[in-house]
């Protein structure tokens, strides 16, 4: 582990002090003993953040945020990838890049990035039930800085967790805590920390079926408590009759309901009701509404509700969406009494001060969100929310910040896309934007402050720090974050060559870094200055780019470059992209792989002639590209060959094709180098449509990627992993979620790199990138 310069200075420190302390100081809370500081030693090289009388020296070391690739709304794929010099290189078919935290997320309080590191890991929220990302309907925090979550999800940090979770103040899922709540297509929508014990709410009921089944069959009534240390629920069971609570608040003692519903503890009521923290079964008399209340405030002994209702009181007070409740009278106040909100519902209220911030699908008196006193006056504040939709449904305050989440795109003409943070002391919208990809919807939405530097944000999105990058994006290896770099290729990017400090694309674009280029480009790596070097090419015709001693080897289906023929191989140049007329292998078909061992080059792919006789692989010249030789199995079923390998003087090839002598088999082959004679199999595909893309290996593992569900008789969905000494299976799975198409595997600095259409690998919420140990399989 790498420490940081203070804190290997306070290591010396400890060191030199213990060794100078008089051995009977023992008391290990006493700064002046020997114990203290030998158990403050031990504390912080273990990284024990527990409370106690020994502080913690906070440290951190960079940890890898995964970020994915996406076009409009939706995932999509990673074609090619390169690794060079502390960056990552990524080409496909996406225009946009964020964060895929899923709808809960770690960011530093001043630039809003997603926190890269140990300081505070992502959650990776994830719902298996819909095979898509996890949202946060609501969070609190108790004195001792551990978060609780509510939402719609079943897994956090990869581990099972549904619909409850609760995180340490080290940003780590607490495993003691699991309230094993059952499945359910219910809603959870507001949570509460009290007295140790945590109270949610939600449209859950017995008709629904039961909301644990431990330690016993339990059943409630939209509102619920469970124990803050262990989860589990315990006897308080108030009956609340109706569709849901949506919102609670508490004055220490009680706690007050809102949401749709007729009658609590079998008395008749109207949306509100009040019920005792201990004692659930007893009945208070609270002012009903006639329509559901969705959000509410308490501050003074005043209950501030917002919803859907026209009245209260049997219709004997009338309210638009909005009033207030003197909980000393049980009475309706005259605040908001000249106050008419049009539209659809308010969802959320929020005070700072003396101010109340009302939110919602409203149009009036402003668009989405204004601010009042807390008699209703209104205030001059004009948010101008808009879009095409423009809905706030939830508020946070944190310090003198209000932050707002909900569906719209700008906030006083600024590009604001489903949330806004304002400075409320002077009214201005801040820089402060976590950009989320996608948008909030009614009760998705919270903040809360997690460190002194950090801020959680929960919400129905699926990733943040969205950035438009079309195409081809430049990644830091170390923490995954994007760099500023945005070449904007007009079009996708399938192939990517780093050599010499210099980055080589192919695809089918014909702009890129507002200059034209057919298909190819190249930049300098350290400048990022656009290169001469532009092959004329068919667009997407170029499936293989290597390169050895100063020459660039590309190979495909394309028949010409720079209007001069060239059958599917060519070597170039590395500056200016001229084809060696001298290199002329003339393959009959695509060649889609090349490999150099040795001095020679191999290539494999589509062909049948090269223009020897020579089924899907070849041993050609590298100087002059004449046939040297191929291999003697016998190949049928055949298609096309796609990957080539080298690993420990052996060649690794797979395709679409099935080997009947001398080693049977589907799609994967083996061969000794230099003779290209058959190496005995160890495992197959079950079919010719199952193949490999990409290979790397390390010091002991070989990494296989593609397209496939199964290798060797054992499922293994797009990637398996061998023994680099005998070729054997092994048990190292990522499990990757069924459909995965690897494209590309790069092992680099102890990790391996995996690129493709992935999503949802291991119960995370991935798109297109991820990074995995190679031992474990574990996922960064």
């Amino acid at each position: 582990m790498k420490l940081s310069f203070r804190f290997s200075l306070l290591i010396i420190m400890i060191f030199g002090t213990t060794i100078c302390k008089s051995p009977e100081l023992n008391n290990g809370c006493d700064p002046k003993s020997n114990s203290f500081l030998t158990l403050l030693l031990i504390k912080n090289l273990t990284n024990d953040r527990s409370p106690g009388c020994l502080p913690y020296f906070e440290r951190s070391e960079p940890k890898f945020v995964s970020y994915g690739v996406f076009s409009a709304t939706s995932p999509t794929e990673i074609i090619t990838a390169a690794i060079h010099n502390g960056k990552i290189y990524i080409g496909g078919m996406f225009d946009q890049i964020a964060a895929t935290t899923g709808g809960g997320a770690f960011v530093w309080n001043d630039t809003s990035l997603p926190v890269a590191s140990t300081y505070c890991s992502q959650l990776d929220v994830f719902d298996e039930d819909t095979s898509n990302y996890g949202t946060i309907n609501h969070a609190v925090s108790d004195p001792e800085g551990n978060l609780y979550l509510l939402g719609k999800f079943t897994h956090i940090q990869g581990v099972p967790r549904r619909n409850l979770a609760k995180i340490n103040s080290n940003c780590q899922l607490e495993l003691e805590f699991d309230a094993k709540l059952n499945p359910s297509s219910t809603t959870f929508y507001d949570l509460l920390y009290l007295d140790g014990r945590i109270f949610f709410s939600g449209s859950f009921q017995t008709s629904n079926g039961a909301i644990t089944n431990y330690p016993s069959v339990t059943n409630r009534e939209h509102v619920a408590s469970v124990n803050a240390k262990t989860g589990l629920i315990d006897p308080w069971a108030p009956n609340v009759s109706g569709t849901d609570v949506k919102s609670m608040t508490t004055d220490g003692t009680f706690i007050y309901i809102g949401g749709e519903f007729t009658a609590v503890n079998s008395n008749g009521a109207g949306n509100l009701g009040k019920l005792h923290k201990d004692n659930g079964s007893t009945f208070y008399s609270m002012v009903d509404t006639n329509g559901s209340v969705n959000a509410m405030e308490l501050k003074d002994g005043i209950l501030y509700i917002g919803g859907v209702f026209s009245s209260l009181n049997g219709g004997a007070v009338t309210r638009s969406k909005l009033a207030a409740i003197d909980l000393k009278t049980n009475t309706v106040t005259s605040a908001f009494s000249l106050l008419a909100i049009s539209g659809n519902a308010v969802f959320d209220l929020a005070i700072h001060n003396n101010y109340l911030f009302v939110a919602g699908e409203i149009s009036t008196p402003r668009v989405g969100i204004f601010k009042t006193d807390l008699q209703g006056t209104l205030q001059t504040s004009d948010y101008s929310v808009d879009g095409v939709f423009r809905n706030v449904y939830k508020l946070s305050v944190i310090d003198d910040k209000l932050f707002a989440f909900g569906f719209f795109e700008t906030v006083r003409t600024l590009d604001r896309k489903y949330f806004f943070q304002l400075d409320i002391l002077s009214d201005e919208i801040t820089s402060f934007d976590p950009k989320l990809f996608s948008s909030n919807y009614e009760f998705n939405g919270v903040a809360l402050k997690m460190k002194e530097n950090v801020v959680f944000l929960g919400g129905g999105f699926a990733a943040i720090d969205t950035r438009s990058r079309n195409h081809l994006v430049e990644l830091d290896l170390t923490t995954g974050l994007p760099s500023d770099w945005n070449p904007n290729p007009s079009d996708l990017v399938t192939n990517i060559l780093v050599a010499e400090n210099r980055l080589y694309i192919h695809g089918s674009f014909t702009t890129v870094a507002n200059a034209t280029r057919q298909a190819t480009a190249a930049f300098d790596l350290e400048t990022k200055a656009l290169l001469t070097w532009n092959p004329i090419v068919t667009s997407n015709s170029i499936e293989s780019m290597i390169y050895y001693n100063d020459s660039i080897y590309i190979a495909g289906s394309f028949t010409d470059i720079n209007a001069t023929p060239v059958n599917r191989i060519a070597k170039l140049d590395t500056n200016f992209g001229v084809p060696d007329t001298f290199f002329a292998p003339n393959p009959n078909n695509t060649v889609r792989s090349l490999q150099i061992w040795n001095d020679q080059l191999y290539a494999a792919g589509q062909f049948t002639t090269i223009p020897n006789p020579s089924v899907h692989l070849a041993n050609i010249n590298r100087f002059n590209g004449s046939f040297i030789k191929t291999h003697s199995d016998t190949l049928t079923s055949n298609f096309s060959a796609y990957s080539l390998f080298v690993s420990d003087n052996r060649l690794i090839m797979s395709g679409q094709y099935q080997t009947t002598s001398p080693n049977p088999g589907y799609g994967l082959s083996y061969f000794q180098l230099p003779d290209l004679s058959s190496v005995p199999n160890t495992g197959s595909f079950p079919t010719t449509s199952e193949f490999v893309r990409s290979m790397d290996q390390n010091e002991k593992y070989i990494f296989l990627g593609g397209l496939f569900s199964s290798f060797a008789s054992l499922p293994r969905n797009g990637i398996f992993s061998l023994d680099r000494k005998t070729l054997a299976l092994n048990n190292w799975d990522p499990k990757f979620a069924s459909g995965a198409t690897v494209r590309k595997i790069i092992f680099s600095g102890n990790a391996v790199y995996v690129f493709g259409n992935i999503v949802n690998p291991n119960k995370r919420y991935r798109a297109g990138l991820v990074k995995l140990d190679p031992d474990s399989a574990f996922l960064y």
